[in-house]
Order: C-alpha cells, then structure tokens, then sequence
C-alpha cells in the first residue's frame, strides 16, 4: 500500500470493485443475491461518488482522533465503533444507516485488495438509538472457548486468558514484552494504538504467574511474525463453530474483559458512569468518551 493519503487508499478501493456500466440485475443473478444482501461491486456513477464522499468522512476523523495511523490496514472494528458511535449520537437515523451502508463498500474494496484480512465494520448496528450491539462473549463461553483452543494450542490459550484478565487488544498482546509484566504489582504495560502506552492492573492476578518471562517478548517470534495473529484468530472461530458459540472473534474477549471490569467496579460502589469512565481509560480510550464501551457492556435500562 505504500504511503499513499486515505484518498488514494479510497480511491484505489473503489476501482477494485468497480463495475460501472455493467448490468446489477444480471451481478444479482452471477451472485445467487438474496432479498437482504449486499450486492458485490459499484454499479452507477452516484454510489462511487457517495462512497467515497461517505468515505473521507472517516479519514478526516482518523486525521484527527487517531493521527499515528496512516493506512486502513491499522484500522479495526473498534476504531470504526467508535466513529460510527460519534455519529449515532450526533446525526439522524437514515444519515447513520447510509454512512454504514458506503463504509461496507470501503470495505468490500479494501478486502478485495487484500489491504485488510478482517472486516472492520459492524456487521450489525442499531441506528434507532444509542445501543450498539454488544460486542463479548458470556464469561462462561469465553471459559468453554478458552478450553477447547487450549486443547490444540496451548499458547493460544494462554493469551486468550491474557486478554480475559488485562483487556488487551490482540497486537497488545502479541507484542507484550516481558519487562513489562509486574507480576508482583499485578499489572502490564501494554504498547497500544499510535505508540502509547498504559499500565493496567489486571483482574485476575494469577493469570499472569502463567506467562513465560524468560525471553525479551512473552509471544512475539521472528518466525510467526506473519501467522500467529491469524492462527489466534482461526483457533478461536473453529472452537465457536464447534461449540456452536455466536463468533466475535479474538475481541470479543476483550468485551468480556470490560463487563467483568464494570461488574467489579460496581460492586465497589461505583455508579455506571464511574465504571464506564474508568474502563474507558482500562481499554485504552478517552475517559471524557464513553460511547465505545457500550459495544461491550450494553447500557442499563
């Protein structure tokens, strides 16, 4: 991908699914299409230009909030939820359902390109409010989950629990130096999004007697520098898909992370707001913006 600007990014995506001029009617029939899903590619003239206007709404927000990143590929689901959260709280419900409708095109792009390997946007959203769907894993299956990876890839399973007790995202964890882990303290410093870094404690201290200190990084290996994000990602869809779990990928641990971090704060004493301003900064965002935690742990009625 090179340095080039988010316009070139968007503009390059959208030629990679560019089909103007070709019939929609006979793609819907190449595509076996049924009422209710998308139809693959760019059709008119007016959706090219309506995504990528759409589109750059999102790069100048990154521009902004998020000025270490450069490339769609260092963006994920989390990021977008929290701009997509910004605009469920600031525009109408139809203005909210179309943005989402030209960032899946992005998206179709950007995966067509091979400029992402995972998708980014939510493929669910509630725009008649401010609940976003939930995004974790019930303790209990992220357990069951945990147990069955374990089985196959011990190490796997190790950073799955990693995640259940710190909240890291999964290139927090890849990346984790051992250093950084204060086992007597009980807490890590994780080296998160555009460099910065946060030292948490962790919500169960145990977990981190089970990590191998012995070396400069607890997981991170020369030769699994390409596979072990994806082989983490792959061990926990196969175990859903036996386990006949709901998948929400490696970070939907990270959700159930959050729940139990709330659930903790709030038996201490802590009102909802409390909880959610202290995990906002526990998850690595903005205290003073708390929209993005409810895409794990859904508002109180």
């Amino acid at each position: 991908m090179g340095t080039t600007t988010f316009r070139g990014q968007i503009y390059r995506a959208l030629d990679a699914i560019d089909r103007r001029g070709e019939s929609k009617h006979l793609a819907k029939r190449e595509q076996d299409w049924k009422p209710g899903q998308p139809v693959y590619g760019v059709f008119s003239d007016g959706t090219q230009n309506t995504v990528f206007d759409r589109a750059m709404t999102l790069a100048n927000w990154l521009q902004k909030n998020y000025p270490d990143i450069r490339l769609f590929r260092d963006v994920d689901e989390e990021i977008v939820i929290e701009f997509m959260a910004g605009k469920t709280a600031d525009c109408q419900p139809n203005t909210v359902q179309a943005l989402l409708s030209a960032l899946r095109k992005l998206q179709e792009g950007l995966l067509a390109l091979g400029w992402i390997h995972e998708r980014i946007v939510p493929d669910e959203w509630a725009v008649d409010g401010h609940n976003i769907p939930r995004g974790s894993y019930t303790l209990e299956d992220a357990k069951h989950i945990i147990e069955k990876v374990s089985r196959r890839n011990p190490e796997y399973g190790q950073a799955l629990r990693f995640i259940l007790t710190s909240g890291a995202r999964i290139d927090e964890v890849f990346h984790l130096r051992s250093d950084k882990v204060l086992v007597d303290e009980g807490k890590v410093e994780l080296l998160g999004k555009g460099g910065k870094t946060r030292r948490v404690r962790v919500l169960q201290k145990d977990a981190l007697f089970e990590l191998d200190l012995s070396d400069r990084f607890v997981y991170l290996d020369t030769h699994k520098l390409r596979t072990w994000k994806g082989g983490l990602r792959a061990a926990v869809r196969n175990a859903c898909d036996e386990l006949g779990i709901q998948r929400r990928g490696v970070h939907g641990f990270r959700g159930t992370a959050a729940c139990e971090f709330v659930r903790a704060r709030e038996i201490l004493g802590y009102d909802e707001a409390e909880a959610r301003r202290e995990l906002a900064q526990w998850l690595g965002h903005n205290p003073h913006r708390t929209e993005v935690t409810y895409a794990y742990v859904p508002k109180r009625k």
